[in-house]
């Protein structure tokens, strides 16, 4: 199992760092809630660092003092306009779909419970009964020249045709 510490009411592991596919840093957190179904109740959450807002502030300053240096403030407005809307657009772009962290929340007999936090503050969550899923998956992909490894939920599809269904989590 995993090193269990007496927090308020829960018994945690330790916050651990870990690298995703790509190299960024995440930490896992993993929670044994003794309060909820009888001790029956475990919560993970994987989150990763939030987007810097410093660096991009630092952006923003250089390129506006090279405009005011090369004059382009009072020479080409509408090329100003148009740097200053293209950094804009590319701020919101990479806020847009960017996930804080993912929550799963596994109470055993009742469900499977994931929550998804975006940077935005919204939050997508998804409810799975415990009748529905049929096991827990840890399977593999290959891209390129790695296998990536990831952990998948099947269950049942709530149709009258009764197809499994694949429902990756950790994204």
């Amino acid at each position: 199992m995993y090193n269990q510490k007496k927090m308020s009411g829960t018994f945690s592991s330790p916050v651990e760092e870990y690298r995703n596919v790509v190299g960024e840093i995440i930490f896992v957190d993993v929670r044994l809630q003794p309060s909820l179904c009888h001790g029956r109740a475990l919560e993970v959450c994987v989150s990763g660092k939030h987007i810097q807002l410093i660096p991009w502030l630092g952006y923003t300053s250089i390129l506006a003092v090279i405009a005011f240096i090369t004059k382009l403030h009072t020479l080409h407005l509408a090329w100003l306009v148009t740097v200053v809307i293209i950094q804009l657009v590319t701020f919101l772009y990479r806020i847009h779909g960017k996930v804080v962290s993912e929550t799963l929340l596994l109470m055993a007999g009742t469900g499977v419970q994931t929550t998804a936090t975006f940077y935005t503050g919204k939050q997508r969550m998804r409810f799975i009964p415990w009748k529905n899923v049929i096991d827990v998956i840890i399977a593999e992909t290959i891209s390129l020249q790695r296998v990536l490894f990831y952990m998948a939920l099947l269950v049942r599809g709530e149709k009258a045709v009764q197809n499994p269904k694949l429902i990756p989590l950790f994204l």
